[in-house]
């Protein structure tokens, strides 16, 4: 997939809100509605100030805008296997991969580090990385959902890659613009957009510059 800047832009009609967003500015105008009228930085700040006003409080100041890690959840066993997140990407990213006695837990296999490109066969040496970082998700309008949906972000498969522990820490919750991969950064920077379009994620301005300049067409 190239990350060209139409696969960027979220013109069109009005939603459900009576708004749409500004794809040469990536702002966020209403045109009818609760919040005909504003303009917003972004879909999810117009989302955090509609909660802000259904609930009583500013969404700005509110819990509800504040990212806390634990509201995304640990990693599931979401189809009752005994194996969690973890283990499941684990298996489908790796090679010759070996359970434990249980048949739960990933002890062994070969993966190959899709951020550094090496090679690694004890799993212990893994992150399983968020491609859209939680924090940056949060920020980006999943401050406003509920916690359900939330933890099936943090457990969606087409979000999570097996990468080298240490890269995984390099990158932290940083975005594209200030963070990339050694190797496969066009892969990299398809999988972002992918996941922020399935979730319908906002990209701020610095996103959309930095992936539109990218050499990945």
């Amino acid at each position: 997939m190239a990350a060209s800047p139409g696969a960027l832009a979220h013109g069109g009609g009005l939603d459900d809100r009576g708004c749409h967003n500004e794809s040469a500015t990536g702002e966020y105008h209403c045109h009818r509605g609760p919040l005909d009228g504003q303009i917003f930085p972004s879909k999810g700040a117009a989302t955090a100030a509609l909660e802000g006003e259904n609930s009583g409080t500013s969404a700005p100041g509110s819990a509800r805008s504040e990212y806390n890690r634990d509201a995304y959840g640990d990693w599931a066993d979401l189809d009752g296997d005994c194996q969690d997140t973890r283990d499941e990407v684990l298996l489908a990213q790796g090679e010759d991969v070996e359970l434990g006695p249980r048949g739960c837990e990933v002890v062994s296999g070969r993966w190959e580090g899709p951020y550094t490109g090496g090679t690694f066969r004890d799993p212990s040496n893994l992150h399983i990385d968020h491609v859209v970082p939680l924090k940056e998700a949060h920020v980006s309008g999943a401050a406003a959902w509920p916690e359900e949906k939330k933890r099936q972000f943090a457990n969606d498969p087409d979000n999570l890659l097996a990468v080298e522990a240490g890269a995984n820490m390099s990158k932290g919750s940083r975005g594209p613009a200030e963070w990339m991969p050694d190797t496969g950064e066009c892969v990299y920077l398809a999988r972002w957009i992918e996941v922020k379009e399935e979730w319908e994620l906002d990209m701020d301005r610095q996103e959309r510059r930095f992936i539109k300049a990218a050499d990945c067409r």
